[in-house]
């Protein structure tokens, strides 16, 4: 039985439904500051304004919302790190993003840049529920020896 407070992905990994506890704007925000300190280590406020292309005073304002609800430390002036819970949703929302990206990508066979922007939508929409609903579609089309091997190979030559 699916129990909607929470996801177990392909990876087999038991994770709560922390996505549904933050609103799209605070999802976004957790993505940009995983993503930047993912490439270049740290996270910066006007890094993170020019990618959400919004001021640096919104920015502020938001990492003060975003260090109340236990998903970032902020020292004024300083570097932007995530907490524990802040990686546990950037993970999350990873995971989320990958699966739906996938079946968009190999299953619909959208192009990957589209796709990349569909996924982007779903991934703060979609219900736990629905998502596992995907996951076994997934994993059983997969599976099966005439239609697997067609979606795995589209797949991977778009990619």
């Amino acid at each position: 039985m699916i129990d909607e407070s929470n996801i177990m992905l392909a990876t087999g990994v038991h994770m709560p439904n922390l996505a549904g506890r933050f609103n799209t704007t605070v999802q976004e925000y957790v993505e940009i500051i995983r993503d930047l300190v993912a490439i270049q280590q740290v996270a910066r406020v006007k890094d993170i304004a020019r990618l959400r292309q919004v001021t640096r005073s919104s920015v502020s304002t938001a990492l003060s919302n975003l260090v109340e609800l236990g998903l970032v430390n902020h020292e004024h002036y300083g570097y932007v790190a995530l907490t524990e819970t802040g990686r546990e949703l950037g993970d999350i929302l990873s995971l989320r993003h990958g699966v739906i990206q996938r079946f968009l990508q190999g299953f619909l066979a959208l192009d990957p840049e589209a796709a990349d922007r569909e996924a982007c939508v779903l991934e703060h929409a979609m219900s736990p529920e629905a998502l596992n609903a995907l996951i076994r579609f997934i994993r059983i089309v997969e599976k099966c020896p005439q239609c697997g091997s067609r979606v795995i190979s589209s797949s991977s030559t778009q990619s």
